[in-house]
């Protein structure tokens, strides 16, 4: 019994293996056919004139095409997705304390009240900055400029 089952699985690989070279042999035997009936010939090579060759250019990258103001708009994500303040503490607490002298000497002031003068400092340079942005975008420039603010101000009503 096991010598029959080893006849029939070494002659279904024999076999296998036979149809495999075979195929190998047809491709090669119809690719000489093919070029036999073509009647193939290798190239010559083309006489020589009197015209001087130029060498191939080298080969030269093309020059990578840069996005303008990536940076402008990186800097803008990150900016929007942090949350705290702009301004450093210290000069800011600096200026709100040299202002406060000059109308009363001697006046202290809190650091909760430091802190909440600051926020509210920052969101309206925001919200002006943004509505002089769309005023440079309606003038078709990306640049803001002092007449932006300045007009800004004026639809806003500020007279400060």
């Amino acid at each position: 019994m096991f010598n029959c089952f080893y006849r029939t699985a070494f002659s279904r690989t024999h076999a296998m293996e036979r149809n495999k070279e075979s195929k190998v042999e047809k491709l090669a035997r119809i690719n000489q056919h093919n070029l036999a009936s073509e009647k193939w010939k290798p190239p010559q090579p083309r006489p020589q004139e009197n015209v001087q060759r130029r060498p191939p250019p080298p080969q030269a990258r093309a020059p990578q095409r840069r996005i303008r103001y990536t940076k402008a708009f990186a800097e803008i994500r990150h900016y929007q997705k942090i949350v705290e303040l702009l301004i450093p503490r210290r000069p800011f607490a600096r200026v709100v304390k040299e202002e406060l002298q000059m109308y009363c000497a001697g006046l202290r002031i809190q650091a909760l009240a430091l802190e909440a003068l600051q926020e509210a400092a920052e969101a309206y340079l925001i919200s002006m900055l943004e509505d002089s942005n769309l005023c440079a975008i309606h003038a078709k420039r990306v640049i803001i400029q002092p007449k932006d603010i300045q007009l800004a101000r004026r639809i806003r009503g500020d007279h400060s």
